[in-house]
């Protein structure tokens, strides 16, 4: 019997890299597509390619685009702005003209956006929760994830689900590394009034999700990846510093965080609570609903 193929774009980053030896324990074939050359596999099950051209079958039963570069690594310049709409549209045009082309209609197709497609609160009150109905803004972090997610559902052949990310909580890679230090150092605790939220998961919970999203037929078309619970940027350093059995020294002024990194400080200085609506009402369970138990996992395995 043969195993289901999986595509993978954006394979060798961050979710990427959780995802493939996830689905290859849960006996899919795994195709990854990455801009890496000369990646090489060691597993039967596994393949690269730098080129969706490079792909040596039209069997493609699931579909998952992760491609994007990182959205907080430097500074949004203009150019920088370009390069990050450029690689998340762009790559899902070109993935998606490729499968229109060969006549490739994938069982499902999981693509990536982000809850920054909310936006953030002006007032900075926080009242309103979000679900997968509610608006976006005419803000760069929400107009990325709208021109991403409309590359993706103008191809309405095609049965696409769209998946937006909170911060994805894990031992190695992504952001949260670099949230704990400070606590770690005994240094900063809290950023600002530290009122604002942190809309997060834990990346088993994302690679649960991919999964149950594959196999659920559901007519819904948009799913919020982020912890049920509701936290502060303030209760999160709080219950960080608890699990790491420390007492940070001081806060982070806001207008500091401003200076340093401009309009990108809106990712940690605002935002939007997000509730996982969708999931939820698919029965969907987390494995961490909570940042205690998050923490206490990752900083176990650390």
């Amino acid at each position: 019997m043969l195993k289901e193929n999986v595509l993978v774009t954006g394979a060798s980053g961050f979710i990427g890299s959780h995802l493939l030896p996830y689905l290859l324990s849960r006996d899919y074939a795994v195709i990854g597509l990455t801009r890496q050359k000369n990646k090489i596999s060691n597993h039967p099950d596994l393949s690269w390619v730098q080129s969706l051209e490079e792909l040596k079958t039209d069997r493609i039963d699931y579909v998952i685009n992760l491609a994007g570069e990182n959205i907080g690594q430097s500074r949004w310049t203009a150019k920088r702005k370009q390069q990050l709409i450029q690689s998340r549209v762009e790559v899902t045009h070109q993935l998606y003209r490729y499968l229109e082309k060969r006549q490739i209609f994938p069982k499902r197709i999981i693509s990536g956006s982000a809850v920054g497609y909310y936006g953030i609160d002006p007032s900075e009150q926080w009242s309103t929760m979000c679900t997968e109905q509610s608006a976006p803004q005419s803000i760069f972090m929400s107009e990325l994830c709208q021109l991403w997610e409309q590359a993706a559902l103008s191809f309405q052949q095609q049965n696409t689900k769209i998946v937006r990310f909170g911060i994805v909580f894990a031992k190695k890679g992504g952001i949260l590394p670099r949230m704990l230090l400070p606590i770690k150092l005994n240094m900063v605790g809290r950023i600002g009034h530290g009122r604002q939220p942190v809309v997060w998961v834990h990346v088993q919970d994302v690679l649960r999700v991919i999964e149950f999203l594959l196999t659920k037929e559901t007519s819904s078309q948009i799913f919020n990846v982020v912890c049920p619970e509701k936290m502060t940027q303030a209760q999160f350093a709080q219950t960080a510093a608890q699990q790491l059995h420390r007492k940070p020294l001081c806060c982070l002024p806001a207008f500091v965080l401003k200076g340093m990194l401009g309009e990108q400080s809106q990712l940690v200085l605002n935002g939007q609570y997000v509730q996982p609506k969708a999931l939820q009402e698919l029965g969907f369970e987390f494995k961490y609903p909570t940042l205690k138990l998050a923490l206490a996992d990752i900083l176990a395995s650390s």
